[in-house]
């Protein structure tokens, strides 16, 4: 799993490949959200003047959707020489647009490509990947409470040190990926900073009665209007309790939103045979892994 949140950076040197390569995106991303400033330019966050360059593209990507998720995946893929998860009636999926295409998209989880996480595996890395270890049951990724805000403060960007400050002050908004301490996987902003993508279909907590990975890998039936949604986690700049680990979050895959909260970004993860990449962290083999979903 990618030891950082997908960076703008990285996001806009994926994108701009694609786009020249056949591939089509409904939202181009934004460098995190917001910056410090008001009136006219207020939530545009790659104007900024209160942050140097590198800062800006070191943040996570924002104003993407779940579709433009899984497209970029794939085009990371292939820019990459790696072989593309995601398709459609056997075809690549290339167009975040289309709707029925990335809405009914097949995942294979034995090509070597980048994908998203299952909701279970998010949670799984979250806690640390070790089931064994006291860090498995702490309430946030790398740390247990929020006793002691300066502490928590050093693991996670939330709405105290973030969105509780005016957009005056240039800590209002998302942060460069990995500006605090990782959890015990060595991973970065599992818990705050921006939201991240999961690829399952959202099912109520309640209703699992199964342990799967993932959770209603088609589109549902739609019976209920949250089985639409698809699944999110890990809060964000803007949140509160809602960074913990175990805590759901849910957004229609079309939806963008400008605040890094919910949806969210990206954090990539590839086949565990293929782990030896930079930036990339290796966890032990995923277990049958529903039951510790909250």
């Amino acid at each position: 799993m990618a030891k950082y949140e997908t960076t703008y950076q990285l996001w806009k040197e994926v994108y701009d490949w694609a786009i020249g390569r056949g591939y089509t995106f409904a939202n181009e991303g934004k460098e995190g959200y917001p910056f410090a400033g008001a009136g006219d330019d207020a939530g545009k966050g790659t104007d900024s003047d209160e942050w140097t360059a590198a800062e800006k593209k070191s943040r996570p990507v924002t104003n993407i959707n779940w579709r433009d998720a899984v497209v970029w995946c794939n085009a990371y893929s292939e820019m990459s020489g790696k072989a593309p998860v995601y398709s459609y009636r056997g075809s690549l999926l290339k167009d975040s647009s289309n709707a029925t295409a990335c809405d009914n998209a097949v995942m294979d989880r034995g090509k070597n490509g980048y994908r998203l996480p299952t909701e279970a595996e998010w949670e799984y890395a979250a806690r640390g990947g070790n089931t064994s270890a006291p860090a498995w049951s702490y309430r946030y990724a790398g740390i247990n409470s929020v006793m002691g805000l300066g502490q928590f403060g050093e693991y996670v960007w939330y709405s105290d040190n973030s969105a509780g400050l005016t957009n005056s002050n240039k800590d209002y908004g998302a942060h460069p990926a990995g500006t605090k301490v990782a959890n015990r996987a060595g991973l970065f902003d599992m818990s705050g900073d921006v939201a991240e993508w999961c690829w399952d279909w959202y099912e109520e907590a309640g209703g699992i009665t199964e342990v799967t990975d993932p959770v209603w890998a088609g589109p549902p039936a739609a019976e209920n209007d949250w089985e639409m949604y698809r699944v999110v986690r890990g809060g964000s700049w803007n949140g509160g309790v809602e960074t913990g680990v175990s805590v759901r979050g849910w957004s229609e895959p079309d939806r963008v939103s400008r605040n890094g909260g919910v949806p969210g970004g990206v954090r990539a993860i590839k086949r565990a045979a293929f782990y030896s990449w930079p930036g990339f962290t290796t966890l032990t083999t995923l277990p049958a892994c529903r039951q510790w979903l909250a």
